[in-house]
């Protein structure tokens, strides 16, 4: 009798709702937030991009719990070379954009910063610290290679900057842009400045958009044109 029960109880379908649900892999975000580290936590504070002895563009990242916020302070317009090394054109006053979210992925701080145009994507950066005073960051989904910033003074000034002035990552080099090297982009007149397209995520090529994976260069204008 009791092998009997048990052979009708294995025959009994079990319902949906008792089943374990089934997750797909493909939907699991590989930018999901993950828990602050402790590595992660000596992010908090001003993160300055100085070329040339100038710095272009100011990072002010804040820790909010377990998450972050921050700031990104740029001149009111640029303009950079294909592969956004050089900054040139450089227009003051500084304009400071805060950042619309925020989330932790372990030792990286991620900022995204949206975009009012009509149709635009966001800008998201993730900052990773790779000494005490000297960080990574990653323009996500634009094919760039990472920047390096320094830690800089809460508030600190960008500049100083001279009129005609190109700056890069080239140390001894003079500033003035008439030097022969890779041409700034140049905006078209009454248009607004492209962006290169966000790198898609896909089986063959698997995520991008984690850190410190990168997608494949675009080699449209960079997203910073202009910005």
């Amino acid at each position: 009798m009791t092998r009997m029960l048990l052979a009708l109880l294995l025959l009994v379908p079990v319902s949906a709702a008792a089943q374990p649900a089934q997750v797909p892999a493909a939907t699991v975000a590989p930018t999901a937030a993950r828990p602050m580290t402790i590595a992660g936590t000596f992010l908090e504070g001003s993160w300055g991009l100085r070329l040339d002895g100038a710095i272009v563009m100011r990072f002010d990242l804040q820790r909010q719990g377990e998450s972050w916020t921050g700031a990104w302070v740029k001149p009111s317009s640029f303009r950079t070379d294909s592969g956004g090394r050089r900054f040139g054109d450089i227009k003051m006053p500084a304009v400071e954009r805060h950042a619309d979210s925020g989330k932790a992925i372990g030792d990286w701080a991620e900022i995204t910063f949206n975009d009012p145009r009509p149709g635009e994507e966001p800008d998201i950066f993730r900052i990773h610290l790779l000494s005490a005073d000297r960080a990574e960051l990653i323009y996500v989904g634009t094919g760039m290679a990472p920047y390096t910033l320094e830690r800089v003074g809460a508030g600190a000034i960008l500049g100083p900057f001279e009129d005609g002035g190109v700056y890069d990552d080239q140390p001894g080099e003079t500033r003035i842009a008439t030097r022969p090297v890779a041409p700034l982009t140049t905006p078209v007149a009454g248009e607004p400045l492209p962006r290169p397209a966000r790198v898609t995520p896909s089986p063959q090529t698997g995520p991008v958009q984690g850190p410190p994976v990168q997608g494949p260069v675009d080699t449209r204008r960079p997203a910073m044109t202009g910005r």
